[in-house]
């Protein structure tokens, strides 16, 4: 039987079979004169997402996007693109951008952090999580770009759809959408009267809330309020604390007034306010030796940690926007200003080891004016729209690092181990054939070790006072130091035998390091970020069937940036005095050197002492000790696209389209070395795509299809390199992809929909820059390697069934089924492959005759698979790299009602 007919909102389509000029209106368009027909039950089902239309009397309905900045069919614009309706998130589980990439072809958002976010589409993303770049990806919600990943991550409440762009999308939405572009479309206000309440309640203490209030407030005044609560429990329990991670816990409210004061003219304001107070990100170490000291903690059971998890924001944002209908064409004018402060707090090595002990805390305080003009206008033959935008935007970042004294010692032996593991009696060709987890496990067992005393001619302490040595004759600070011992002209340090001078300095690191000294760095950045642009596309109708569309947008970027950053720690040097043997050329004994008993300063009295030494571990600037530098840069570039579609009747429409896309350079802002340009170049990609949208078999088929092939100059990659302190540093790197996309749909029956889609993508790293200053060398090239984060293939099938009772209730039966292929988890180790996985989530749905009430029983990941979303992160560089999880098997109930 055909869906309840009261479940369909009563709003105008667009035929499949005529392009009218009211399809030229702007993007922001009146409620009440400019509509389209949604399902409330099933939603207009996109392909790459499988829910772009809706089965009603065997047809697929048609969905209306604003992509190309005005109102299309979606089957009729030449670009590929998923649209998501907000009842169709909820119904596949969808509560922010990180659960929508799971079913989305092409993209990847595997987020544990809504703070610290990656968008990925079609293997283009940015890795740096700090401030001196930007995303890759542009997010806007309602045309309002969002400048910081941090404020991007917003609960999908009371949306009406999501569009994901993919490919540069460098005309219409600008700079930083190398990769494509995601738009968030929250709901204007309605020419009605309506409440709705939605409630749900899951497994781990889930609670979600989410109040919705529409009024007409007179004849041509209409406000909107949404209120929304989200809670959860950690899957979890914290074996080393009395604290959690990874729960949740956000508050969002929105208010919209839409003002019509002419019937061509609408004013539209809308505002959000969100809290969010809850534990970061889960992240469980995957070596075997720390899970076992700590208790038995696994990626996929229990935790332990001891640096409490923090994600706190409180973020504000307003926009007012002004749409108006002249004889020829439409005015709008969108101004918007938002900011947020963020705390975010994790724990780095996943453990509870103190010797281990490496958490970080990032503080950022941004705020962000925008303001963009735009005409659009059409005639017979011509489409066009103009524009201007210019946006600015502050910040303030400070990055805080935490270690312990006995953290550093893991971090020697390490290094140590990995610079030379013979020196451990591990044989070179062996230690060469181990995976990265085996060498830290390696060096756990090690460590642990010479903490119990088990290696007598390592004890704990060695590793520090053997790496503070090495640097000390690498600085020339011990030749300095022999000088002020009064040793006799022409003995260097280089003579010492450095066995016997690691042994004198054990004198005051080794009771430091088993003391587990508490170890703060930090760096602190601001920022000054303004861009302008000036852009128009054009399509014009070379026949009745074939189009032309030109567009080219110049972008203008300047940038001020700061960096500060002081060693804020000492290291004891003491002597434990004796004699020295001197070394000769040929690696006989020439003689020896008294070296006297000298305390450090730290602990002694009195002079005769040794100064402490300043140092950085962290953020340790190449031996640069007091670091600050005012930096400033611009970047412009012309972007544009080209594109050539013909319909060949009214059900099949190809196109082939030449797009770029352009982000600016930015600013490496954890550190400084010589021999690093501190600014790092501007990102550009050009893509060739060829497509086929059509819709088939009276409409009961919708198949679309994409083949594209892209370049990648200049991309910008953080990384953690340098020997014998790594730091991180952004580099830039040339890739290419190749890719295509098929998305089908079908309405099997009157009450069957299936639709399914599939995605491959190849990329692969084609120049890769050696930052030789920081020790790297062409044996650390990636050359040939793939992208991070991108799996070759990714699958998804969806079935949904509705049938009608005989009380006039609606029940829908849903089932969503994912596969996606591994892919490479980690920068800086192509090795570190996160495993294909499966997800499976089902949905049982209820609405009632008189649509008032709506019930549905849910689970995700059904079969309750165990995934792990990534590896590493800087816990990697003292031997502890962790790994954080997909959420666990979840299952709930959702209760609606409408007033």
């Amino acid at each position: 039987m055909a869906p309840n007919n009261k479940k369909l909102l009563d709003i105008t389509l667009f035929n499949n079979n005529k392009r009218e000029d009211a399809m030229m209106h702007d993007a922001d368009q009146s409620w009440k004169t400019r509509q389209f027909r949604l399902s409330t039950l099933s939603g207009a089902i996109a392909f790459a997402t499988a829910i772009s239309g809706t089965a009603y009397a065997a047809e697929i309905e048609e969905v209306v996007v604003t992509a190309q900045k005005r109102a299309e069919n979606l089957q009729e614009v030449p670009i590929a693109i998923s649209a998501v309706t907000g009842e169709n998130m909820k119904a596949m589980g969808i509560k922010n951008l990180t659960d929508l990439g799971k079913s989305t072809p092409g993209v990847e958002m595997n987020n544990d952090t809504p703070l610290q976010p990656t968008y990925n589409i079609r293997g283009i993303q940015t890795s740096d999580f700090t401030v001196g770049s930007d995303p890759a990806v542009a997010v806007y919600i309602d045309g309002v770009y969002n400048g910081r990943g941090a404020g991007a991550e917003v609960p999908l409440a009371d949306i009406e759809r999501v569009e994901v762009l993919k490919g540069p999308q460098g005309t219409l939405f600008g700079r930083n959408a190398t990769g494509g572009a995601i738009h968030i479309i929250t709901r204007k206000p309605q020419a009605d009267d309506t409440t709705e309440l939605n409630i749900t309640a899951g497994n781990y203490g889930r609670q979600s809330v989410d109040l919705l209030v529409n009024r007409q407030l007179s004849d041509n005044l209409y406000g909107r309020i949404t209120a929304s609560t989200n809670r959860r429990d950690s899957f979890a329990d914290n074996l080393a604390g009395d604290f959690t991670a990874g729960n949740q816990d956000t508050q969002t409210y929105r208010a919209s007034l839409l003002w019509e004061p002419t019937p061509d003219t609408e004013v539209l304001w809308r505002a959000e306010y969100g809290v969010m107070d809850q534990g970061s990100a889960l992240r469980s170490s995957i070596v075997p030796t720390l899970q076992a000291m700590d208790g038995g903690s696994d990626v996929f059971e229990d935790y332990a940690l001891d640096t409490p998890t923090i994600e706190d924001r409180d973020s504000f944002g307003t926009s007012l926007t002004i749409t108006s209908d002249f004889d020829n064409f439409t005015f709008t004018s969108i101004t918007a200003f938002s900011k947020f402060d963020a705390h975010l707090q994790q724990d780095e090595d996943g453990t509870a080891n103190p010797d281990y002990m490496f958490g970080s805390a990032n503080f950022d305080e941004q705020e962000q004016f925008s303001q963009e003009f735009r005409l659009n206008g059409a005639t017979d033959t011509l489409k066009w729209t103009l524009g201007l935008s210019y946006s600015q935007e502050k910040l303030e970042h400070l990055t805080d690092a935490y270690f312990t004294s006995g953290s550093l010692e893991s971090f020697a032996v390490y290094e140590g181990l990995k610079g030379n593991p013979e020196a451990f009696g591990i044989p070179q060709s062996v230690f060469d054939q181990m995976t990265t987890t085996e060498k830290e496990d390696l060096a756990a067992q090690i460590r642990s070790t010479m903490a119990a005393g088990g290696i007598p001619a390592m004890p704990e302490g060695a590793a520090v006072s053997t790496f503070v040595y090495d640097l000390l004759v690498q600085s020339g600070q011990a030749d300095a130091l022999l000088q002020q011992l009064g040793a006799p002209s022409g003995v260097t340090a280089s003579m010492l035998d450095r066995n016997q001078m690691i042994a004198q300095l054990m004198a005051g690191i080794a009771p430091w390091v088993m003391a587990d000294i508490p170890w703060t760095e930090s760096v602190f950045n601001t920022g000054d970020y303004r861009s302008a642009a000036i852009y128009g596309d054009f399509t014009w109708s070379l026949t009745d069937r074939m189009d032309l569309t030109i567009g080219a947008r110049y972008t203008a970027d300047e940038k001020d940036f700061t960096i500060e950053s002081s060693y804020q720690n000492t290291l004891p040097i003491a002597l434990a005095g004796g004699a020295v043997d001197l070394i000769g050329p040929d690696g006989s004994v020439i003689g020896q050197l008294p070296i006297p008993a000298v305390p450090s300063c730290d602990t002694a009295a009195s002079a005769p002492c040794i100064p402490a030494e300043r140092f950085g571990m962290a953020f340790n600037n190449n031996g640069i000790a007091d670091l600050y530098q005012e930096l400033d840069d611009s970047w412009s570039d012309i972007s544009g696209r080209i594109v050539l579609d013909y319909r060949w009747n009214d059900e099949i429409m190809t196109y082939v389209s030449l797009s770029e896309g352009f982000k600016a350079g930015g600013f490496n802002s954890f550190s400084a070395a010589e021999g690093i340009d501190p600014s790092f170049d501007q990102e550009d990609v050009t893509n060739l795509e060829i497509g086929l949208k059509s819709n088939l078999f009276d409409n009961r088929v919708q198949l679309n299809a994409a083949v594209y092939s892209y370049e990648y100059d200049n991309l910008q990659e953080l990384d953690l390199v340098g020997k014998p302190i790594p730091n991180y540093y952004l580099r830039n790197a040339d890739a290419e992809g190749q890719g295509m996309e098929l998305e089908v749909v079908w309405a099997a029956s009157d009450n069957l929909l299936i639709a399914g889609n599939y995605s491959h993508l190849e990329t692969e790293y084609t120049r890769y820059q050696i930052l030789e200053a920081a020790g790297e060398t062409e044996e650390d090239s990636l050359v040939g390697e793939p992208r991070v984060g991108t799996p070759e293939n990714k699958f998804n099938l969806m079935a949904e069934y509705n049938f009608e009772l005989a009380s006039g209730a609606n029940v829908v039966l849903r089932g969503d089924y994912n596969w996606t292929d591994e892919r490479v988890g980690t920068v800086d180790d192509p090795t570190r492959v996160v495993d294909d996985y499966q997800l499976l989530n089902l949905r049982l749905g209820w609405n009632s005759a008189s649509d008032r009430y709506s019930a549905a029983l849910w689970v995700q990941n059904a079969t309750d698979e165990e995934i792990v979303g990534g590896y590493g992160g800087t816990g990697s560089a003292i031997g502890a790299s962790p790994a954080w999880r997909y959420m666990p098997r979840m299952y709930g109930a959702d209760f609606t009602v409408r007033f």
